[in-house]
């Protein structure tokens, strides 16, 4: 059960769909909301070069009276940012807390997160380099840190917007069964249909991997749709049937490959959130 959410607060205007998805989540669901917001403590970081005795520090601070200035400024804003939302959930009703903090957002959000049952993010907001058009830099780091599953909302999700079309892409791994968990409770809502796809070598392969994922569904009185495609570009797959099936949310796992795979092959999870518009809950 989803009894609290944490909804990590990016910079306006990117947080409208979060704040939406949330607000949607918490309603549907009987949730509270716990809002943080993290100020980055690299802002306040310089690179420096070696000095010719072959000593080199990674970075200095700015001057002190300039760097508490800026600390207290960034603080003040976060505050006002997170009142202004908790204001906005207890006229809905909506059970609400708030707090600050400083540090590595990625690292700060997924240790946090271990207090509530899914993390909220925006696709971009939390750092200098974040776009509208991508992902942001912090969701991998948070993703990766978090023991909860993470819904990265997607930027067109309104306030009054509902969930009917829940696409789970499951492909065997320990990541993508414990994902299962939040798509048994995203998509047991009545009126909600739910596919659920693997992308594999074979048919014949295809059909074993979703024998397990399809029961565990059923006991949780979904009846998914099933869909075996034979590619060997599961990303591409998924961002194509999630368009053309009007998918409302996407639900798998993350990173299920070794670093060293990612590196050299690339991440299905990273190219899924920079191409795929739908919200999307990962689960690591």
């Amino acid at each position: 059960m989803i009894r609290s959410i944490m909804l990590a607060l990016a910079e306006s205007p990117h947080d409208a769909g979060a704040r939406n998805y949330g607000l949607w989540l918490a309603r549907k669901i009987g949730s509270s909301i716990h809002l943080l917001a993290v100020v980055d403590i690299s802002a306040f970081e310089v690179p420096v070069l070696g000095t010719p005795d072959g000593f080199m520090p990674p970075v200095v601070a700015p001057p002190l009276k300039e760097s508490r200035s800026l600390m207290n400024d960034l603080l003040e804003s976060a505050r006002e940012r997170l009142s202004h939302f908790a204001e906005q959930c207890s006229s809905r009703g909506i059970p609400v807390s708030m707090e600050v903090k400083t540090g590595i957002p990625g690292e700060v959000i997924g240790r946090s997160a271990v207090a509530h049952d899914i993390v909220v993010m925006s696709r971009a907001g939390y750092s200098r380099s974040g776009a509208i058009s991508s992902i942001d830099p912090v969701a991998a780091p948070a993703i990766r840190n978090s023991a909860r599953p993470v819904l990265i909302a997607g930027s067109e999700f309104r306030e009054g917007n509902d969930v009917r079309n829940v696409l789970v892409a499951y492909d065997g791994s320990n990541h993508a069964a414990r994902a299962l968990l939040v798509a048994a409770e995203l998509a047991g809502r009545p009126g909600v249909s739910c596919t659920l796809l693997t992308v594999a070598q074979s048919e014949e392969t295809g059909e074993e991997i979703l024998v397990p994922a399809e029961a565990f569904l059923l006991h949780h009185n979904i009846v998914p749709r099933r869909q075996v495609i034979v590619s060997s570009k599961p990303s591409e797959v998924i961002c194509g049937l999630a368009a053309s099936e009007g998918v409302d949310l996407l639900v798998m796992g993350a990173y299920g490959h070794s670093p060293i795979r990612e590196v050299l092959f690339g991440s299905t999870t990273e190219r899924v959130l920079s191409h795929c518009t739908a919200s999307v809950v990962l689960q690591s």
